[in-house]
């Protein structure tokens, strides 16, 4: 009939597939189904936010207070999803929906600084105090390691008892209990996710260490910098404690015991073998992690359980990451190399999910490698040095060929030829290293530049090397311990871009405060202290220490703001003699950047010895100078 046909027509322009980033909000309209769970929020681009850090949440539906005369229903925001990605919109009035940013790059965000005059957020109140102004209650809130959001009772609210008081609240998820209409009150959110927090982190990861107090969740995780992000992004998470998948307790294995305790830190910590345990980031005084829940490594011989989406068959474990990636449900894959799973080239990549978005289970020493999709990454594609690579080394493993495709051998041909030092390609012409490296040896014509390489022992008097025309070393250089431990190796002629030899982005001077998690040291370097030269590049992966915490393990040196230091407080792994120069490299945004510049420190990979390095993003601008004069040639900066 007529009417079917225009029900049907209706139906269809209302209906939404979710396909890459959708930015577009839908005044006066609700999507039907799909419930995942609802909450309340104070106004739509919250709730959007709300959705795009649920694991599950494709769609989002808000109602504000004038949109509905319930009571409960008001400030409601209703995070929904669909299996086949699209639900259909129904008319409602004052309603606001729309999508996920999962999609979105840099439009994700967890920072909320928007205050909120005539409502009440409630919750649980743990602290009253009184205050002179909305902002300094929400620096109250933003400075206390319990406080998700406030209200503010004004000068004019009309009991005089209450004027000025500042409400600090929490609850399980971090968002209000619900929302109320209230004159002269006004209330908002912690900045903490907007990096405006002064109590300041502790960035160490403690090895063979359990932490005690109250569980507030468990989930399966693959490494302990997979555990200290979810961490970071948990409502009531403030340090962890992760066990290794060879932990002596089976139902320990793999698994992430996010914690809390009502002083905000651990009251106790017991020696535990298998076991790495850490702070959430969350009040870094810095940007958060880069990877907003963005796990970009890939695990080989790892195979992650969780509920079946699709199954495709495709070449290589970077192509199923980005199937999974491209499908907006798929949260993590599994891709598997086992004869029985292959057509061809071409083998079994499993799309998976699962409720809290984290593997079911994960399974060691299969033929399979597993990863997270990248659709919370943000990425930077149009860069030539963002490269597609895989995510010195005492502690570390050998690398595989065209993992670090900017490392470079720095060797010396005097009397006979040998590997001296590491560098990075930042350009066609030009390599950063160490200044250290040069210490008597300035003369370009001693020097020959190795790119493209994995083994030493490949090295022939017939493979392909880069004269040196130029070594340019920091003005202010005098020895390693003193800092400015950076020199800059023109190249006689451009490099050519392969798919193993090619540029590692710069930092911005922007990026100097931003809390890397992802990070990884390589070279050939000793493997212990009284070692050799290793024929195979070396691989650890490593976290970075503040400052502050660094200083504390040097007290004869002074660790300036142009050096950062990683290491374990265990120690175990770290760069050593003949890894000087080399790159220290952390994944931001989806893009690998040049962190660090092996430098010095203590010995090799002693407890609570910590590897020092040059801070690449303090001298971007005397890269820039020294570089200058042909654009064509000039290194690589990172994506704005």
């Amino acid at each position: 009939s007529i009417t079917n046909y225009w029900i049907k027509k209706f139906w269809i322009l209302f209906y939404d597939c979710v396909v890459g980033c959708m930015t577009q909000l839908y005044k006066n309209a609700f999507f039907r189904g799909g419930d995942v769970v609802s909450l309340y929020s104070p106004d739509a681009q919250h709730c959007q936010m709300t959705c795009t850090f649920h694991p599950r949440c494709l769609f989002f539906s808000f109602l504000p207070a004038s949109s509905t005369n319930d009571i409960h229903k008001r400030f409601g925001c209703f995070l929904k999803e669909s299996t086949t990605g699209i639900l259909p919109r129904a008319p409602k009035a004052g309603a606001i929906s729309g999508h996920s940013l999962k999609h979105c790059g840099h439009y994700i965000s967890a920072c909320h600084p928007d205050t909120y005059k005539g409502i009440d957020m409630r919750g649980t109140n743990f602290n009253v105090s009184k205050v002179r102004s909305v902002e300094e209650c929400q620096k109250r809130c933003t400075n206390n390691i319990h406080c998700h959001f406030f209200t503010y009772a004004t000068q004019t609210f009309p009991s005089a008892e209450f004027r000025n008081n500042c409400l600090l609240k929490s609850s399980p998820r971090g968002t209000p209990t619900s929302i109320k209409l209230l004159d002269n009150v006004v209330s908002g959110f912690s900045l903490k996710p907007c990096a405006r927090s002064e109590i300041g982190c502790h960035m160490d990861i403690f090895q063979h260490r359990a932490f005690s107090d109250e569980d507030v969740a468990s989930v399966v995780a693959p490494d302990a910098f997979v555990c200290r992000t979810i961490c970071t992004y948990h409502p009531n998470c403030l340090f962890f404690t992760f066990y290794t998948n060879t932990s002596n307790v089976e139902s320990q294995r793999n698994v992430c015991f996010l914690k809390t305790s009502k002083s905000g830190t651990p009251s106790s910590s017991t020696p535990q073998e298998n076991a790495l345990s850490g702070y959430s980031l969350l009040t870094c005084k810095r940007t958060l992690p880069g990877t907003e829940l963005c796990h970009s490594k890939i695990y080989s011989g790892v195979d992650f359980g969780g509920e079946l989406l699709n199954v495709t068959f495709v070449k290589g474990v970077d192509i199923c990451q980005e199937a999974c990636t491209k499908m907006t449900r798929c949260q993590f894959f599994t891709y598997s190399s086992l004869p029985g799973d292959c057509q061809g080239e071409k083998c079994k990549c499993s799309l998976k999910l699962s409720l809290d978005g984290s593997p079911t289970t994960i399974t060691f020493g299969t033929q399979g490698s597993s990863g997270y999709s990248l659709r919370l990454c943000k990425t930077g594609e149009d860069s030539v040095c963002t490269t597609k690579s895989k995510t010195r080394i005492v502690g570390g493993t050998n690398s595989s060929w065209g993992e670090w495709p900017w490392q470079v051998s720095l060797q010396m041909t005097m009397t006979s030829q040998s590997h001296m030092c590491g560098g990075s390609i930042i350009g066609h012409q030009w390599v950063l290293t160490a200044a250290h490296c040069f210490d008597g040896l300035s003369w370009p014509d001693v020097w020959h530049i190795y790119g493209g390489i994995l083994n030493l022992s490949e090295i022939t008097k017939k493979t392909p090397f880069s004269k040196v025309k130029e070594i340019i070393i920091h003005q202010q250089y005098r020895m390693s311990e003193a800092g400015h431990d950076i020199a800059l190796v023109k190249l006689e002629a451009p490099l050519n871009y392969t798919a193993t030899q090619k540029p590692i982005c710069l930092p911005s001077k922007d990026d100097v405060n931003t809390v890397y998690t992802n990070c990884w040291i390589s070279g050939w370097g000793f493997t212990k202290e009284k070692g050799e030269i290793q024929n195979t590049l070396q691989k650890a992966n490593i976290p970075l220490i503040t400052n502050k915490e660094c200083q504390t393990r040097y007290k004869n040196h002074k660790i300036s703001s142009e050096m950062i230091c990683a290491g374990y407080e265990e120690g175990g792994t770290d760069a050593c003699k003949g890894d000087s120069g080399g790159p220290l490299v952390c994944k931001h945004e989806g893009i690998w950047h040049l962190v660090g510049i092996t430098s010095w420190g203590e010995g090799c990979a002693r407890r609570e010895q910590p590897g020092v390095y040059t801070k690449v993003a303090e001298y971007v601008d005397w890269i820039s100078e020294k570089t200058q004069g042909g654009s064509e040639h000039s290194p690589m900066r990172s994506p704005a």
